[in-house]
């Protein structure tokens, strides 16, 4: 190998590993992703033992999955990190097995250049490269498989095909779906040269192959398509869909029509180069090819359930054929138009590749959401929860986020979420009549919930009426001044949604809520404090919280008369007061949906506040101060005055005294 090929593989390589690392945590983990985590956090011995479950999908994944967190951690960057490793060492396996393709040159450069920049570029390879998944893994083992089965067809010998049966043993366990490549390297050995019964061998190893895709049917089952968990698809559909997925990873419609013509003219020229390649070529490439993705339609027949990521394996297929469609025969008539378009096809598809990469709001790299924001939705609730809420979560398979970015974004006990068992198993004939016994027993007792809601996937489970966004979990807290309650927060994120509900009295029971803490103090004319709750988050009690933590806090309000204006409430958390506070919350009542003017005299109201202490606030005593001012005029100036013990300058009233404790530790300050 000369200098300028060792040059372009170094090259190659740290270029495809600078783009699976560039932005790698830019994104949220999304549902598969907390999943992997779940796995990998169970025992030793359990994972062993699903190397022999026929039912389990991936399992040396989570194996190598648990022993890397072992190492390295469980960020969001170093659960990430094995799959860009991995897809990073994918882009030079294609440019080998496109080489391998290519009959001479200068089609073989040619070729292994056009493989290694399709594969360095392509959005759906990276997409998978930057997610705590198995699926970078299979396209690794994948384009290892094509080369080896290139090697074993054109020279034949015993070594080649040891290698290729050894990958394919441990490609089994990487994924079950390999198993497809495993059965056409049968089919391309027996073929590979003339052999006795070569058609009657060939037609049980595809029965084989039938009951490969009977079993995953009927692991997957009809029904979740049915219900939308995947993409419901019939096979010619799901051709069209793999093109513009493997091509720029996207849906139809998602991206202008015309970036998908150097796709389709690069495709058909390298189909046109394939089939006048040397026979041992066409046949691996026709093989790897064309047995998965047939038996993958088969299966379409019966459940509709099309997943392009299941296709993985014939990735490097295709992107070996586009590389042949760029790579034009050496010598006929025309091979000077031939070169031509193979030449301005390939520029266009890097181009488009590109452009989608950076698409505003599909693009990986264009810096909108374009995963589910699980961070983003568990972050706002960790800021907002007190340690006595209902936290519900659906569907129930959120749990696994909620328990991996909860014991990250805060220093406090998660609440212990609620789910639904019933929705869970998915049962159609789940009435009103039963949710709502379920919810009142789940909720008995509890004066403010959050909802933690995936609709796309909630849907999946828990189906909408038609024209509604929810089923019945979401409708419950969507419209929750039918449930006789106050809604306390809406916040909507790419795919999950968090929903507050705040509950004059206690939910079901009916047991009214009384401040801990009685206190007197005027702010205005007509605006009256009538005690308030600090809440513990620690061993010590209430007055006691962590940094990283949050200080949950209940203040019972009433008016003299109503009120004419709506007034904002601040909360200040201060050690020299008279600088500005290292900590604090500041809006309407109930995040704006109990505005003061709508209050009545002799109805009080409840206002449920968190003050999410940083992680790096010095421990020690600090005041917790309060104050109503103007949204028009959030100066000082445009504070309401207050009256009262506690009364400090500048409309503020000092409520308590408390303690921060660093993480770990506990204190005994009383409340002041």
């Amino acid at each position: 190998m000369n200098r300028r090929w060792v040059a372009f593989w170094v090259v190659i390589g740290l270029a495809a590993l600078g783009l699976r690392l560039y932005r790698l945590d830019a994104q949220s983990l999304w549902l598969d992703e907390g999943n992997s985590w779940a796995m990998a956090m169970q025992p030793w011995p359990v994972l062993a033992l699903d190397l022999a479950l026929p039912n389990a999908a991936y399992p040396l994944y989570h194996l190598l999955l648990k022993g890397w967190i072992g190492l390295a951690g469980a960020s969001e960057w170093m659960l990430r990190l094995p799959s860009a490793l991995a897809g990073a060492l994918s882009v030079p396996l294609l440019a080998l097995a496109a080489r391998a393709a290519a009959p001479a040159e200068p089609q073989r450069t040619i070729a292994t250049a056009a493989a290694a920049l399709i594969g360095l570029l392509s959005p759906f390879a990276l997409w998978y490269a930057q997610e705590a998944k198995v699926y970078a893994l299979v396209l690794l083992a994948s384009a290892a498989l094509l080369w080896l089965a290139l090697r074993a067809a054109q020279r034949d010998r015993p070594a080649d095909w040891g290698w290729l049966i050894g990958l394919a043993i441990v490609a089994f366990f990487i994924h079950r779906l390999t198993a497809l490549l495993a059965l056409s390297a049968a089919l391309i050995w027996l073929f590979s040269r003339p052999r006795r019964y070569a058609w009657p061998i060939a037609a049980g190893l595809l029965l084989v192959g039938v009951g490969m895709i009977a079993a995953m049917a009927a692991g997957i089952g009809s029904d979740r398509a049915a219900s939308g968990a995947s993409i419901a698809a019939d096979p010619l559909r799901a051709l069209w869909l793999t093109f513009t997925r493997f091509s720029l990873d996207r849906w139809p419609g998602d991206l202008p029509w015309w970036w998908l013509g150097p796709w389709l003219l690069l495709v058909g020229l390298g189909l046109n180069n394939v089939r006048a390649a040397p026979r041992s070529t066409a046949l691996v490439i026709g093989i790897m090819g064309g047995v998965p993705l047939a038996l993958f339609g088969l299966q379409l027949f019966f459940t509709r359930l099309y997943e392009a990521r299941y296709l993985m394996i014939i990735f490097p297929v295709w992107v070996v054929v586009l590389a042949m469609g760029a790579a034009p025969r050496n010598a006929g008539p025309g091979v000077g138009l031939w070169r031509g378009l193979g030449a301005l096809a390939l520029a266009g598809a890097l181009i488009t590749s590109g452009l989608s990469l950076f698409q505003p709001r599909f693009g990986l790299f264009s810096g909108d959401p374009v995963k589910e924001q699980y961070r983003e939705a568990i972050a706002e609730l960790a800021r907002r929860v007190h340690p006595d809420d209902a936290v519900v979560i659906h569907p129930g398979y959120l749990r696994p986020l909620y328990a991996y970015y909860m014991a990250r974004l805060s220093a406090d006990p998660a609440p212990e979420p609620i789910t639904f068992a019933n929705f869970w198993t998915g049962e159609n004939n789940y009435s009103q009549r039963e949710w709502d016994a379920e919810r009142r027993v789940a909720l008995a007792g509890y004066t403010r919930s959050l909802l933690l809601i995936a609709p796309d996937h909630a849907r999946t489970v828990d189906p909408p009426l038609p024209g509604d966004e929810y089923g019945l979990v979401g409708n419950f807290w969507a419209f929750s001044r039918e449930q006789r309650t106050w809604p306390c927060g809406i916040w909507r994120f790419q795919g999950v949604h968090l929903f507050c509900q705040e509950a004059p009295e206690a939910y079901i029971t009916g047991e009214l809520v009384e401040p801990v803490t009685l206190a007197t103090a005027t702010f205005g004319d007509d605006l009256q404090l009538l005690g308030y709750t600090l809440k513990a988050t620690t061993p010590a009690g209430p007055g006691v919280y962590r940094a990283g933590g949050n200080i949950p806090l209940s203040l019972f309000w009433d008016v003299r008369q109503p009120l004419p204006e709506d007034y904002s409430l601040f909360i200040h958390l201060c050690r020299d007061c008279d600088q500005p506070p290292v900590a604090g919350d500041d809006g309407q009542p109930l995040a704006g949906y109990l505005p003061t003017s709508t209050w009545l005299p002799g109805k009080p109201a409840r206002d449920d506040r968190a003050v999410h202490v940083p992680r790096d606030l010095p421990p020690g005593e600090y005041r917790l101060l309060i104050g109503w001012y103007r949204p028009s005029d959030p100066s000082p100036e445009g504070r309401l005055p207050v009256r009262g013990e506690g009364a400090m300058s500048a409309g503020r009233l000092w409520l308590a005294t408390i303690e921060i404790v660093g993480d770990g530790q506990s204190g005994a300050l009383p409340i002041r």
